[in-house]
């Protein structure tokens, strides 16, 4: 075996590498469309650092992009423009990747290797697998499953739907008692399914309040939730959702808190958001 089919075979075995150069395309497409949707620059810049490649490598790819039409010509400068059908398989890869991560999951997977292995997966597998697993996903499980990080997009059409909620003292979860913040919101929050994102606002009562509420997320730690006039926005992604074959309704869990102006959450100050999607 001579140098050059080594060092590709030792690629294809490396788990944590791509094996193709299609590969590292189709990473860096879905990537950039993640960006677009929370509204970051588009850079290749950015690119060379999230993927530590150097400016020469990275023009390879971004060249790679333009003859498969999924970025407009590159300019003499360091933005990147997606096309229509650029952000159209960006989206397709971003459903694939989310269906076998869910999957992995629900196998009992550990989430930081089941988000390692389906980026894998996603780009080797047929349009007819990933529609099965994702109907296995949907009504085939046999036992009550936690998800992390789950795009509800995927679960659900676009659309505005209900959810119950609650809101609860952690000293107190066995049994649970409602927290007095519970009292300063509706008991119904707003589940937004968009095109881009998903949403759960909850919302405000006409009293008023001065504190902001925070939560926790898995990779940042504490964030503080955007608020508008009448309700408190939180990334439906940031939950941890229980599915369970024996019960249609989804149950998500976030660990949350309410803290003045200008404070950062203690552990005094911490509550259990709970809610209810049937």
């Amino acid at each position: 075996m001579n140098e050059k089919k080594g060092q590709e075979l030792m690629e294809d075995l490396a788990g944590g590498m791509p094996c193709s150069k299609r590969e590292t395309v189709e990473n860096m497409l879905e990537q950039l469309c993640r960006w677009r949707k929370n509204s970051s620059p588009l850079s290749s810049s950015r690119l060379c650092e999230k993927f530590q490649l150097s400016r020469r490598e990275c023009t390879y790819y971004l060249k790679k992009m333009l003859e498969c039409g999924y970025i407009f010509p590159l300019e003499n400068t360091d933005e990147i423009r997606l096309t229509s059908f650029g952000i159209a398989r960006g989206e397709e890869l971003g459903y694939c990747h989310e269906t076998f991560k869910q999957f992995l999951q629900l196998a009992g997977v550990k989430p930081e290797d089941a988000e390692e292995d389906s980026c894998r997966m996603e780009h080797v597998a047929g349009e007819k697998t990933v529609e099965s697993i994702c109907q296995f996903i949907n009504s085939g499980v046999l036992s009550e499953r936690v998800l992390h990080h789950s795009d509800l997009r995927f679960r659900y059409e676009p659309g505005t739907y209900e959810a119950g909620m609650g809101i609860y003292q952690m000293e107190r979860l066995c049994p649970r008692k409602l927290a007095q913040e519970y009292y300063w919101y509706t008991e119904w929050i707003t589940l937004e399914i968009g095109q881009e994102k998903s949403t759960c606002k909850l919302i405000r009562k006409e009293e008023s309040q001065t504190e902001k509420l925070w939560y926790m997320d898995r990779d940042a730690g504490w964030l503080q939730a955007e608020e508008t006039d009448h309700a408190i926005c939180i990334p439906a992604q940031a939950f941890e959702f229980i599915i369970s074959p024996a019960d249609p309704i989804i149950e998500g869990e976030l660990l949350i808190a309410f803290v003045k102006e200008g404070d950062f959450p203690t552990e005094k100050a911490c509550r259990e958001l709970n809610i209810h999607i049937s």
